[in-house]
């Protein structure tokens, strides 16, 4: 009995020490290096947030430079934060903090000033009250740092209890798009980063992974409330916001440009995707009223929201494909007026030329194609070709996407680069011939003369033939309420 009292007694003042650690180191502290740490109880003893900041010329003189983790041993008093490690000494009524760390040369720069108590008030906990959580992570705009360089939001979808988290630069400009999802009191955001404790105070979004890493957001504003559209409600109105302008997603700082248009009719059309101005792939997208399902290529998504700037699909598996809007591409809505249609035959051969005489091209390299018409506007030839940079520097001929080639071999009609490739010398008629650089030039300028030619007109009329074809003629006016009548005249 006696020697379990002990271990009962040893157990209680180690807890003691550890609270009475954790209460002390609680606060803001400042060294005369500039350097600012702001302290953060965490979740349990004797570990949690820390904010470094550092002096500059800002309005509040600091500036944000990381969020890591504290640690401290409570028999040694040793503190570790990231790479620093050194043990602690509390002086002058826990004012004065003394830590022997390497990076500091001399106690007075090894020591430091708590110039705040940071308490954390209101504190919603994830585990405690979930429903209140997310209620405070969805009401609110967050950021990575006190000076709203940057914005996150957190926006309900198909559920209360989850979504997706919308990130912007310093410069209010989208920088992605992740789902978010909670359950039985755990966080996840995007598709590996888990947090087994959240919570949530009037500044401060915490929350820490099972290696006592932390995600740490100031609260900022009230987020903006936008209509919920969804697709199974609101099937005209959702089609109408899905064929409007353009949505992007980012992925690895590359932004990928998507456009649903509809082709064949109002409820099934194609989503371009394009990259760097470069049509990536296309796939065709249809709404089918009798199960009320969106198709996208193979894929089907049983619903459809549209919030605000946000447009989110999920699939038969539960994941959520989200979209953001692209503020760079002007909102038009597009319907089956903007679409000409193109039977293929003899007797649209004129129209069908007019439409592939054009440079084209598909990938994110430089694949181009081209149809060159003969006299007679029906017979003549498709081109293929890829052009790839290349220089000779030293001794190495470097062309892009390929090896570098050292050295080459002629042998009969064969050329041989090093012993990566060959190629033969190919002697056939072809149709083939590189540009000069002033003829490429020229080329570019005039197809994008003639493509603003093609779309400046702001009124145009869609004629439909009995053959089922489609004509659309310009009408050299700005605006409808420019046109006073229209007249069919029969010669």
């Amino acid at each position: 009995m006696k020697k379990l009292r002990f271990l009962l007694l040893s157990s209680f003042l180690i807890l003691s020490t550890s609270v009475i650690a954790n209460q002390s180191l609680i606060g803001s502290w400042q060294n005369n290096e500039g350097m600012r740490m702001d302290i953060i109880d965490g979740f349990k003893p004797n570990v949690g947030p820390v904010i470094y900041w550092e002096k500059d010329g800002s309005t509040d003189g600091y500036s944000l430079k990381e969020v890591n983790t504290w640690k401290i041993d409570p028999n040694s008093k040793e503190l570790k934060i990231n790479w620093e490690s050194g043990v602690i000494e509390f002086s002058e009524n826990n004012k004065n903090l003394y830590w022997e760390t390497s990076s500091w040369k001399d106690r007075e720069d090894l020591t430091w000033k708590k110039t705040d108590d940071i308490e954390m008030l209101n504190v919603i906990d994830l585990k405690s009250d979930p429903d209140a959580f997310i209620n405070q992570l969805t009401s609110f705009q967050w950021s990575s740092s006190a000076n709203d360089v940057d914005k996150v939001e957190f926006t309900k979808t198909f559920s209360s209890t989850e979504g997706v988290l919308s990130e912007f630069d310093n410069e209010n400009i989208f920088s992605g798009i992740t789902p978010w999802g909670i359950a039985s009191g755990v966080m996840k955001i995007g598709s590996y980063d888990l947090y087994l404790e959240a919570k949530i105070s009037e500044n401060y979004l915490i929350a820490t992974d099972d290696d006592d890493g932390f995600l740490l957001l100031f609260k900022g504003n009230k987020k903006e409330i936008f209509e919920r559209v969804s697709l199974a409600d609101s099937r005209e109105k959702f089609l109408a916001t899905l064929t409007t302008g353009a949505w992007l997603t980012r992925v690895y700082s590359r932004d990928n440009i998507y456009r649903f248009r509809p082709i064949e009719g109002d409820l099934k059309g194609r989503v371009f995707r394009e990259a760097d101005s470069k049509l990536i792939s296309t796939e065709s997208w249809e709404y089918s009223p009798s199960t009320g399902a969106f198709k996208q290529s193979y894929k089907e998504f049983p619903s459809a929201l549209n919030i605000g700037d946000i447009l989110v699909f999920i699939d038969t598996n539960g994941n959520q494909i989200s979209y953001y809007r692209d503020k760079s591409v002007e909102m038009k809505e597009y319907s089956l007026n903007d679409v000409i249609n193109i039977p293929v035959s003899e007797r649209s051969k004129d129209e069908i030329k007019q439409t592939l005489s054009k440079q084209m091209s598909i990938g994110s390299g430089n694949d181009f194609t081209l149809f060159e018409f003969n006299e007679d506007n029906r017979t003549g030839y498709f081109h293929e070709w890829k052009s790839s940079p290349f220089q000779i520097t030293g001794q190495t001929l470097s062309i892009e996407n390929y090896s570098d080639v050292e050295q080459l071999y002629l042998v009969e009609d064969y050329v041989v680069f090093d012993e990566g490739w060959s190629k033969k010398i190919d002697a056939r008629e072809s149709r083939m011939k590189p540009k000069s650089d002033e003829e490429a030039n020229q080329d570019s300028i005039q197809a994008k003369a003639k493509l603003d030619e093609e779309v400046k007109s702001a009124i145009n009329i869609k004629i439909e033939l009995i053959d089922g074809t489609s004509k659309v003629i310009p009408v050299p006016i700005n605006s409808i309420s420019d046109l006073k009548s229209i007249s069919i005249i029969n010669k």
